[in-house]
């Protein structure tokens, strides 16, 4: 599974972060002096360029933008609007209660025009408000009282927020009517009303209005009119900007020309106000065209080298196809942190040696960056070719942190490969250290060959830390495998091989359960192993991986264990009272179940496949054929089958096959090698011909080496016994002359006649029962 769009976020950020990393990497010349400060050198301009005096600009830009008055809206319309709405709701509240040729309505009747109402005046009013214009018939003269207190303020003016216009105050504003776009200034800042002196005002207008008016009614036309009043001043803050930048774009910035070669500054000068103007303008240029030039050079080189890393070894890679997604994260985010320690590693010696360039100060460093750990588990997770590809991407950026340093690269590319090779087929997490102390010496070796190499004249004491860095580092590296291994196998669901030797041990709780609950799966399941473990050998696959898959392809049998054959000692069939159909999914479920306790005991993703494979799409061809021998006409072969998918491993192949093929012996009445051979012959053909095996990339001489050594094994676990008797039946059949032939297996049926128990043996006739 790959999502074209998440290859490409990642791409984006190890582009960005690393490309980030660099501009701080950059040595650009750089005169940093401070005012006072004695120059060391003589710095001249090495071109012409202008600077510019910042402070008095910026001095001109600050008065600018103070000259500028700002701007508030002015919405003239708004007096009208409301005043039209007061006069249509009082009308409708007339025509309402004036229906002609009717009776005048009663309150109750009236009430429901209430919604509308409220729509025409543009704001809610309550019940009893409603009530007390009903009964004063909605008159004309309640709608003029409120229309003269509304219209008297919002013709003056009501601002949002009066704090932060009387800021203003000072120099004025300009406001400007938005109908007509005429615009005044106005210095009298205090006359505009705020929203809470606004409604203050409601009843010092209304005062003189309202004599004579009864309570309920006052109250009612000025809470009316506090609610229809809205701030019709605004601040445009956009008009506002527009014009202080209009302002500051028409000021004319200081600037003086400085000439190509002309001095700027004499060794041993102090340094004054305008020699630290021009000195930092000429800093500021120089590190714009380095950084910007030098960063889109690092950044289309990164994007190559991971574009064609990508589509050369990765895109097609068949151990990367089951899950690209989960594979590309863990390789983005091995690259991410590995780049992250070399930027640490100069970080630290650049920190310690300040008054040096980053490029000299970390030129020995690096022989301590763990590198190789990064080759190590990625060969552990993904296998030594995606490691050798990977390291090589690694290794070029890392070589570029650090100055484009060709010994970086040789250094880091030999040791990391070194290091993965030591570890690849190393199952155990001991190894790891030896791998470590391996990898530090072969580091040792490496500093040597590289100080011979760089260092015109040979400084022993040089080369001994050098040494000394590069042995720690090789520690170092293995120390960080060790430790990250256990954290990725959680965070990625990676099954290595000192994990499947976990899951190899019998004493695992899973495996102890079968053995317990289900002896003959559990007996089964290892001769299994035995068989897979074989024939992996046989064809050069991955043997630990195909026993562990052996070991617990069969657990989801302990869902069900009696319905199961190898499992029924008391000789009862369960499926004998079970349809076909029935049957056939109780034998289904017990890979879905499989899957289920493997999840739940955490045995990895590999283990997983190895369940879900293992029977393919295989066809369960008793209880199909026993269906169709009883008559049933509507019989769907694919009820019948397994869910698959088909084995994609050849591990899994060889589990398949291992799984039939013991279960048919063992069903042998008389199982010698020749109807061994022949029985194994017969399974593997049946199994290639259904096409289960086309998806896992086994050749035909990979199936005979399988078949010769499942019969190898078989041979030796189901060979003739000698039958041991007692001396009364020895000495009896000698007198009879019927000695038994010991390379002969007893027929069915056939019994020999018990000895007597001698006199002085215990017989525990019923042990085990």
């Amino acid at each position: 599974m790959s999502t074209p769009y998440l290859l490409w976020v990642m791409l984006i950020i190890i582009l960005v972060a690393f490309t980030m990393s660099q501009a701080i990497d950059q040595d650009a010349v750089t005169y940093s002096y401070r005012i006072g400060d004695v120059a060391n050198r003589d710095i001249k301009a090495p071109r012409d360029f202008f600077i510019e005096d910042k402070e008095v600009n910026q001095a001109k830009k600050d008065q600018a933008k103070d000259a500028v008055r700002t701007v508030y809206d002015f919405d003239g319309r708004l007096v009208t609007d409301t005043t039209t709405r007061i006069k249509a709701a009082m009308a409708f509240g007339r025509r309402i209660l004036s229906p002609p040729d009717s009776p005048e309505p009663t309150f109750e009747m009236v009430l429901p025009s209430k919604p509308e109402f409220e729509k025409r005046l543009g704001i809610d009013i309550s019940k009893g408000a409603y009530q007390i214009l009903y009964r004063q018939r909605f008159s004309e003269e309640i709608g003029r009282k409120i229309t003269v207190i509304v219209e008297k303020i919002l013709t003056n003016g009501i601002v949002a927020n009066k704090e932060i216009l009387l800021v203003e105050e000072g120099k004025g504003i300009s406001l400007r009517t938005i109908q007509s776009d005429q615009e005044r200034t106005a210095t009298n800042l205090k006359i505009f009303y705020g929203p809470d002196q606004a409604k203050a005002m409601v009843r010092i207008i209304g005062q003189p209005l309202l004599k004579g008016v009864n309570y309920s009614l006052s109250n009612l036309i000025v809470d009316i009119s506090q609610r229809l009043l809205q701030p019709n001043i605004t601040l445009n803050k956009n008009e506002t900007e527009k014009r202080i930048l209009d302002a500051q774009t028409n000021i004319k910035p200081i600037l003086y020309q400085i000439k190509a070669g002309e001095m700027i500054v004499r060794e041993g000068e102090r340094v004054d106000k305008l020699k630290l103007i021009k000195l930092n303008t000429l800093n500021e240029q120089a590190v714009e065209k380095n950084i910007y030039t030098s960063m889109t050079g690092v950044a289309m080189l990164t994007c190559f080298l991971l574009i064609v890393f990508y589509y050369l070894f990765l895109k097609e890679h068949p151990r990367l196809a089951g899950d690209m997604n989960r594979h590309m994260i863990f390789l983005t985010l091995g690259l991410g942190l590995y780049l992250g320690f070399t930027e640490l590693a100069i970080y630290i010696a650049h920190s310690a040696n300040p008054e040096l360039p980053r490029e000299i100060a970390s030129r020995a460093i690096y022989l301590a960056v763990p590198i190789p750990a990064a080759a190590m588990i990625t060969c552990i997770f993904l296998g030594f070719d995606i490691a050798v590809f990977f390291i090589l991407v690694l290794s070029i950026l890392s070589s570029l942190s650090f100055g484009n340093s060709f010994q970086v690269f040789v250094f880091f590319f030999l040791s990391s490969i070194t290091a993965a090779y030591w570890i690849k087929e190393r199952d155990e997490r001991r190894h790891f250290i030896v791998a470590g102390f391996k990898l530090a010496v072969f580091n040792s070796l490496l500093a040597i060959a590289l100080g011979f190499y760089t260092q015109a004249q040979l400084d022993p004491v040089l080369l001994a830390k050098q040494v000394t860095l590069a042995f720690c580092g090789g520690l170092f590296a293995a120390t960080l495998t060790v430790g990250f291994t256990p954290l990725i196998e959680v965070l990625f669901n990676y099954t290595t091989a000192a994990k499947l030797l976990e899951f190899s041990n019998l004493d695992q709780p899973l495996i102890k359960k079968l053995m317990i609950e289900a002896p003959g799966t559990y007996n089964h399941s290892v001769i299994v192993a035995t068989l897979s473990e074989a024939a992996a050998s046989a064809i050069s696959a991955d043997s630990l991986k195909a026993k562990v898959m052996a070991y617990y392809h069969d657990i989801g049998k302990l869902d069900k264990t009696m319905y199961f054959i190898e499992n029924q000692a008391d000789g009862k069939n369960r499926h004998d009272k079970l349809s076909p159909s029935m049957s056939a999914l109780i034998l289904i479920q017990h890979v879905k179940k499989g899957v289920e306790m493997a999840k739940k005991y955490r045995l990895g993703n590999e283990i997983i496949e190895g369940i879900i494979q293992h029977h393919g799409t295989s066809l369960i061809k008793y209880f199909y054929n026993k269906s169709l021998n009883s008559g049933n006409e509507n019989v769907n072969e694919e009820d019948f089958r397994y869910p698959g998918p088909k084995p994609q491993t050849r591990e899994a192949g060889i589990v398949m096959l291992a799984d039939v093929v013991e279960a048919a012996v063992r069903a042998l009445e008389r199982p010698t090698p020749a109807r061994i051979q022949g029985r194994v012959k017969e399974l593997i053909n049946d199994i290639f011909a259904d096409g289960q095996l086309e998806e896992c990339e086994m050749t035909l001489k990979d199936l005979h080496q399988i078949a010769k050594s499942f019969n190898n094994i078989l041979t030796s676990i189901y060979h003739s016994r000698i039958e041991y008797t007692d001396k009364t039946q020895e000495k009896k059949k000698e007198k009879n002359g019927t000695a038994k032939d010991t390379d002969r297996q007893p027929a069915r049926g056939e019994a020999s006649n018990p000895a007597s128990p001698s006199k002085d043996r215990t017989d525990l006739k019923r042990l085990g029962l």
